[in-house]
């Protein structure tokens, strides 16, 4: 895809499907040699339920979700909001996603997005923010450490999603 004409907006409701879609695309071109074929493949199934919740999430301002267009074509999006983890303090957001599709990555679309994240999170008051990385994905550990991330120490944990064990590590970023 070109690399011109790049927007940045608020999601909106009719997003939702292709959010989805893009999520698909990315997890399964990202984590290809990190999760099983079986809990990749099983994604596609997925979909709906996940346009769904996105819809819904969006409607209902429960957490931000804000896309990137690239000559009037959604490539990417970005979630974020409180953090959920117990130990956070009020002032620590949350990256909860970042999605972009596989054919736009290295075009700097993630750090623009990144960029307009950082300031919404900044312009709500929050001072520093979080994301969990599945742990070997060092696409994103890269990403993240470039923007500022730092991993905290003793955060690894293991989550069970669909009978697949997903290993994460949280990371830190001063806003």
């Amino acid at each position: 895809m070109e690399r011109d004409q790049l927007t940045i907006r608020l999601a909106q409701v009719d997003d939702a499907a292709r959010l989805a879609d893009i999520h698909l695309q990315t997890w399964q071109a990202a984590y290809r040699d990190l999760l099983s074929a079986h809990y990749l493949d099983g994604l596609s199934a997925g979909v709906e339920r996940r346009t769904v919740a996105l819809g819904e999430a969006i409607a209902s301002l429960k957490f931000s979700v804000w896309v990137a267009e690239q000559s009037g074509q959604l490539v990417a999006w970005a979630s974020f909001g409180s953090s959920r983890d117990a130990d956070a303090a009020p002032s620590t957001g949350e990256l909860r996603a970042i999605n972009l599709l596989p054919q736009v990555w290295s075009q700097g679309i993630g750090r623009q997005l990144w960029q307009e994240v950082r300031q919404q999170l900044i312009a709500a008051g929050f001072t520093q923010a979080i994301v969990w990385v599945i742990q070997g994905n060092q696409r994103a550990l890269g990403f993240y450490q470039s923007v500022g991330f730092v991993q905290e120490p003793n955060t690894a944990t293991t989550v069970v999603e669909n009978d697949e064990p997903l290993p994460l590590v949280r990371y830190r970023v001063e806003l």
